[in-house]
């Protein structure tokens, strides 16, 4: 229920805005109209908030419940599972004045950005004997104030869906694979279970994730997974080698398929009393099927199939391009930029995105040590009917008559975002608020907090300072690898270049800058991925940044990523529609970054 604004806070002096994104990573062009379809819809659902007197916090919440909703995000339902089968998921609310609301490492709740703002408004009353309210909370303790709040508390399979569960078992058979090939002792106990480490846990609850983790890890030996996408670390590389080696070799007289061997050879560990099983069930009923009897590793992958009409949507996956949405409303005012000569625009009425490359940096989704591989197609080239046979003279070798080159088939890549989605808000009194939400990086250690939960980090306000002429608030949302995010306080050092509008220099130096554009894409490539912890990581950089400016003259939105893709939508309430975007990068060592500006009447 939208908390309306009281009218004598202030005078109503704004356009109402929504500026949504979800997630950096890589969007696939199949689904593309999926991702962009979610981000309109939630974009058009907190503006009919802000159009009905909502303020800012509203808007933000309701955005980004319509991304936790949608499966195709990772964030709520549909969430990246933890190393226990478990959906812990983590989000943050920011108002106007900078305060905060978080949940981090919460399961058990659909909508974790209601938690926040929950938080949110909560820490702002007074606490008996002078105790402050929290405006940070986790794990259980944060599912207990939820419950004591009002807020469902839902099974764990309920937040579980389908393509979540699959890409679970798939990568559990990557580490067992991996453990086994490496692992030359015993097993160490595994913490994950032990409720001596968890003792502010109740045994009730702890039971639940332990029936709920046993049954997850069942369904791995029981139900025929898609081979998983290729381990990150050497290990895994190494142990994928060989399974390469052995996959070539010629097939048993039991016509084993390499697929079902590398599943039967695994050992099964009893989560509960952390000792081996029996060897789990063989594939017997998968052996019938052509598609699994191919040769394949734990490096392949099987595409699922794609409707006739999604199909035909499709677009060049090497198109180095951002699309804006045909939804948008031209005459609203918005101004957009091209940046970048080799970047083509497609939307229309609409004027784009400025993409400008960078050499000097690895794209952070993807590389070239983690690039998947597919099942080999037939040749295209036809083959000569049987019994047709040719002259000795007539071959193509003694005709030097070159033969075609084998076209290697594309391949849709499967979606990889990982990330965090979230949202910026203006209300009609100015007020600017923002929110961000996420399940996290797949097969985390349990009770890990990712940069969404954390202000500053995934989310952050600069107010509206009293004595600023120009009535300058700066917010801004990030997406991206988590800890590298915190490190680097990403949020706030993206809000606080904008706002001081100062950039840095060889050297170390700020100095003055008029361009947001210029600043926000300076703060990526020298504070961000040149900071010194991120470039002596071993882990990818990856990052997407929202940032929104308001002054008393308009709105400008910067956006950056150096991910394969990025997608957002935004409106005014001048806009009939809302504006989307998919913003693509081509290739590594690249940056995209552009944005829009929203000019807005001042009303007397």
């Amino acid at each position: 229920m939208p908390m309306l604004h009281p009218a004598k806070r202030s005078r109503k002096s704004a356009v109402p805005c929504i500026f949504v994104h979800a997630g950096a990573g890589y969007h696939s062009e199949q689904n593309e109209h999926i991702h962009l379809s979610a981000c309109n819809d939630a974009a058009a659902a907190a503006m009919a908030i802000l159009k009905n007197g909502g303020v800012a916090v509203d808007a933000v919440e309701m955005a980004i419940r319509v991304l936790e909703d949608r499966e195709i995000t990772n964030a709520g339902y549909g969430s990246n599972l933890a190393l226990d089968g478990i959906v812990e998921c983590d989000a943050v609310m920011v108002d106007h004045l900078g305060r905060s609301g978080a949940c981090g490492a919460v399961p058990q709740i659909k909508n974790p950005i209601s938690l926040a703002r929950v938080i949110l408004d909560r820490s702002q009353e007074q606490l008996s004997l002078r105790r402050v309210p929290p405006n940070m909370l986790v794990s259980q303790g944060a599912v207990e104030y939820a419950d004591n709040s009002g807020i469902p508390v839902v099974p764990h399979d309920v937040l579980i869906s389908p393509s979540a569960k699959e890409r679970w078992a798939r990568w559990k058979i990557d580490l067992s694979t991996s453990d086994n090939k490496s692992s030359t002792a015993t097993r160490s106990p595994t913490p994950l279970l032990n409720t001596d480490v968890y003792p502010t846990a109740t045994a009730a609850d702890e039971q639940l994730r332990r029936n709920h983790t046993a049954a997850m890890q069942a369904s791995v030996w029981n139900e025929a997974q898609p081979v998983s996408p290729p381990p990150s670390d050497d290990v895994a590389r190494s142990s994928t080698s060989e399974s390469r080696r052995n996959s070539r070799k010629s097939p048993s007289s039991d016509g084993r398929s390499s697929f079902s061997t590398s599943l039967e050879d695994q050992e099964c560990i009893d989560m509960d009393n952390n000792i081996r099983r029996d060897d789990p069930p063989t594939l017997a009923a998968f052996r019938g099927h052509a598609h699994l009897a191919a040769d394949m590793s734990t490096s392949q992958h099987l595409e699922a199939p794609t409707s006739p009409d999604v199909r035909s949507s499709r677009q060049d996956s090497d198109s180095d391009d951002t699309r804006m949405g045909d939804e948008g409303d031209s005459s609203s005012g918005e101004e957009y930029e091209e940046s970048s000569e080799d970047e083509r625009d497609t939307s229309g009425d609409h004027q784009g995105v400025k993409l400008h490359p960078s050499r000097s940096w690895t794209d952070g989704s993807s590389d070239s040590e983690s690039t998947t591989t597919s099942l080999q197609l037939p040749s295209l080239t036809p083959s000569p009917p049987p019994g047709l046979t040719f002259p000795e003279s007539a071959r193509p070798s003694m005709l030097n008559i070159p033969l075609p080159a084998r076209i290697p088939p594309t391949e849709p890549r499967d979606d990889n975002i990982t990330d965090t989605v979230g949202a910026i808000a203006i209300d009609q009194w100015g007020n600017i608020a923002c929110g961000a939400s996420s399940g996290g990086i797949g097969m985390k250690h349990r009770g890990r907090i990712g940069p969404a939960a954390i202000v500053g980090v995934g989310a952050a306000v600069i107010p509206l300072d009293s004595e600023d002429g120009d009535k300058t608030s700066v917010a801004t949302v990030t997406s991206g690898t988590g800890e590298h995010m915190a490190t680097t306080m990403a949020a706030t050092m993206f809000a606080e270049r904008v706002y001081s509008g100062v950039k840095k220099v060889r050297g170390g130096k700020l100095v003055s800058c008029d361009d947001d554009d210029e600043i926000v894409r300076s703060v990526v490539e020298k504070e961000f991925m040149g900071h010194p912890s991120v470039k002596a990581s071993k882990s990818n950089g990856a990052i997407g940044v929202l940032c929104v400016k308001k002054t008393k003259d308009g709105v400008s939105l910067q956006f950056a990523h150096n991910t394969d893709s990025f997608a957002m939508s935004s409106q005014s309430a001048n806009e009939a529609r809302p504006v989307c975007t998919m913003s693509r990068l081509k290739g590594n060592g690249k940056i995209a970054n552009g944005g829009r500006y929203i000019r807005t009447k001042k009303r007397l």
